[in-house]
């Protein structure tokens, strides 16, 4: 029997060494990614638009891309308050007969809980006087 085939040294190669080859190109796959995708800087210079807001529905104020705009804030809010109803809802449905009852108070647990978050959302999506500066 070969050395390699020792459970010292293929606990070693599972739990060290392959970990560590993996880490080592991933790191340098990230570099080498991060080297290459480095912003020019001639064409931001030679680029106006690019800070300029071109979206339709964003109120036109301040510079585009240099700031992270709320407005959808309450959208993402609503739609993080739906989203688990909904999956639990296909839960729900594919789960079997003796289960439905249980799965059926969970719902509507989850529903009340997730009510007030929806409202909540739907208010702050219609307050556009918080998406000006």
């Amino acid at each position: 029997m070969s050395i390699a085939y020792s459970p010292l040294v293929l606990a070693a190669n599972s739990f060290i060494i392959v970990p560590t080859i993996i880490l080592a190109v991933l790191v340098g796959t990230i570099l080498l990614l991060r080297m290459l995708l480095r912003p020019a800087g001639y064409i931001e210079s030679k680029e106006p638009y690019k800070y300029r807001l071109f979206e339709s529905s964003n109120p036109p104020r301040g510079v585009g891309k240099s700031r992270l705009s709320y407005q959808y804030f309450g959208y993402l809010i609503m739609f993080l308050a739906v989203e688990p109803a909904v999956v639990l809802l296909t839960f729900l449905a594919s789960a079997p007969s003796e289960y439905s009852r249980d799965l059926l108070l969970l719902y509507l647990v989850m529903v009340a809980v997730f009510a007030p978050l929806l409202a909540y959302g739907a208010y702050v999506s219609r307050r556009i006087e918080e998406w000006r500066d």
